[in-house]
């Protein structure tokens, strides 16, 4: 199982491609429930979790203030062993312009199948996506075009993804499709304005003891819409499972350096990650920057007892 793992994840960082699918985090190792809902209350404990990402911060526009690309994600995820798997939920927003917002509003549930030494999980997640347009910052050519709306309009559609992923003390690697039914967004008069299309990721990580106090961890992420490819890879070293700095690449588009630590008793998590654009920075702000923060409570207890973790678990 390890030197299959291991080939998939050679295979996956040999991906060369470009473009955006979604939101995007640096941190991605750090946010896999929002990626996956197959993560849902792998970690053993209750997680309450907030990041959020300024993309390109300080890029300014020519004519209007601002443009950077701000993103976040709210999330809440627990394990549930009467229920031999897990449930969340998160909310997103993803401000693109000052025109145009996503937002999406999900619950998630997982299911735990014990593989020996591994636990294989199968999530789903459903609920509400939202095309949101401030039609007053419009500025139109014409200005009695009926198409073009002059106030903010909001566009409600259901959608839900689906995961599967394999964890074991030493290593993790997911797959999950996003935004499966590919709604389409509307507004008034029935007029399409965008789909939401799918979205596939695949991501993973492997952990190393190098010492007893080291571990080094190598990790990945592919995303497509199969008409776009980002591939990443990087790798994080941790002291004494407490506090942690890493680097990270994101093909044709920026190199990255993470750090972060756990604090009061293993009970709060603190993450920053930077990125330095390295590709078409001359259309870009050079950087980029990202936090999070995540408070982890003991899981609930009924029935059985809930399934141990290491301590190098990430997610």
């Amino acid at each position: 199982m390890r030197k299959i793992t291991l080939t998939i994840f050679l295979v996956s960082v040999s991906l060369l491609g470009k473009g955006q699918s979604g939101m995007q985090f640096t941190q991605y190792i750090f946010n896999q429930f929002y990626l996956n809902p197959a993560a849902a209350g792998l970690s053993g404990k209750t997680n309450i979790q907030v990041i959020g990402r300024s993309q390109y911060s300080s890029y300014n526009a020519d004519i209007d203030p601002g443009g950077s690309i701000l993103n976040s994600v709210i999330s809440a995820d627990l394990p549930l062993t009467k229920l031999n798997g897990g449930l969340g939920l998160y909310f997103s927003n993803n401000n693109t312009t000052k025109v145009q917002s996503n937002q999406e509003f999900h619950l998630a549930y997982s299911f735990y199948k014990k593989l020996r030494t591994n636990v294989l999980s199968f999530g789903i997640a459903g609920g509400l996506n939202n095309n949101k347009l401030n039609g007053e910052n419009y500025r139109p050519r014409d200005k009695n075009d009926p198409l073009i709306p002059s106030t903010t309009l909001n566009s409600f559609t259901p959608n839900f993804n689906l995961g599967v992923m394999l964890f074991n003390p030493n290593y993790q690697i997911g797959l999950s499709a996003r935004n499966i039914l590919s709604s389409k967004q509307t507004v008034a008069d029935n007029q399409s304005i965008t789909t939401d299309s799918k979205q596939y990721t695949l991501s993973g990580k492997m952990d190393f003891g190098v010492t007893y106090t080291l571990d080094v961890s190598p990790m990945f992420i592919v995303k497509s819409d199969l008409n776009t490819v980002s591939t990443e890879i990087g790798a994080l070293a941790t002291y004494n499972q407490t506090y942690w700095g890493g680097l990270n690449y994101r093909w044709q588009d920026a190199a990255s350096v993470l750090v972060g630590g756990n604090f009061l008793r293993n009970t709060v998590k603190v993450g920053y990650a930077i990125d330095f654009v390295t590709f078409g920075a001359y259309a870009k702000a050079p950087l980029s920057q990202e936090i999070f923060l995540r408070y982890g409570l003991n899981a609930p207890k009924f029935g059985k007892k809930s399934i141990i973790k290491t301590p190098r678990y990430s997610f």
